[in-house]
Order: structure tokens, then sequence, then C-alpha cells
């Protein structure tokens, strides 16, 4: 049997990254974050990603993107807001969460639903991020219609 704690060993520098993300209170990282907060060299960061990953700490989202699980979740970690990772993937706006999903959100089931449906009008894809699978589905431009953004202003009157 293997021992845990040298797997759950943190160094200088992890302990460094890891006391900065906490002070930040963030949930999702970037690698620009990541260089604009410690100045580590590239060589340096990839390391520092990959051990946090191997041990649980950090999950990928996507490319250059990264869930933070604090230490205080405990050994289990923490389950990421599902209403976080869209706009990760769909930084343009170009998406609405649909189906299931938002029939558990309003009210209408009281099932929970371990698949999270992302319509968008860019990609098609399937990913599992922590426990939660997301099911991006794409859709003709067209079909979005509904979808309104309005200004803080126009909401006042």
């Amino acid at each position: 049997m293997q021992d845990n704690t040298i797997d759950k060993y943190l160094g200088p520098k992890e302990t460094q990254v890891i006391g900065r993300l906490s002070y930040e209170k963030v949930s999702i990282v970037t690698k620009e974050q990541f260089d604009e907060w410690f100045k580590f060299n590239q060589s340096l960061r990839k390391q520092l990603i990959f051990r946090l990953k191997k041990k649980g700490i950090l999950t990928t989202i996507k490319r250059g993107v990264y869930f933070y699980s604090p230490l205080e979740s405990g050994p289990a970690g923490s389950n990421i807001n599902e209403f976080l990772i869209p706009p990760v993937f769909f930084s343009k706006g170009n998406y609405y969460i649909g189906y299931a999903t938002m029939y558990n959100y309003y009210g209408f089931t009281d099932q929970l639903f371990q698949v999270m449906y992302i319509l968008n009008t860019s990609l098609q894809r399937e990913k599992v991020i922590g426990s939660m699978r997301f099911k991006m589905i794409k859709i003709s431009p067209n079909r979005m219609y509904g979808l309104e953004k309005i200004k803080v202003k126009d909401a006042q009157k």
C-alpha cells in the first residue's frame, strides 16, 4: 500500500500558489492570472500546474483555464458551480442553458440531473469536469431568439 502523505506533500512554491488562490477567493484561474500573480517562468508554471492537478487541487476546464479546489474542501475536493463553466467556453455570450438543467433551476422538477445542457452557436461536444457532465449542443444562430440583454439604465426605468 502506498503512503498517501507523500503524495499530498506540498512544496514551498505549491504552498505559495495555494495561499494566493485562497486569498483571492477564486474558483476559476487562468494561465494569464497565474503569470500575473506569481511571475514564474513558463517551465516552472507548467510544472506547478501539473503537480497541483495530480494532487487534485487544480482541474482542467479547458487549455489554460483551471478550477481551483481549496484545501479546506477536504480530500474529495469541492464541486464546481456548473453555471461558471459556460462563460469560459463562450466568452461572446452566444449560448444559453436549457432543457433539464433549467427545469430543475426554475422548480419545474425536483430531479437533479447529472448533465448540464448548453445550447450555443459554435461548439458541439461533451465534456466531464469534476463529477458534472456538460453537453454542448450546437444550434443555428436563428434559433437563439428570445434572448435580449438590457442595459442597467433601461432596467431601472
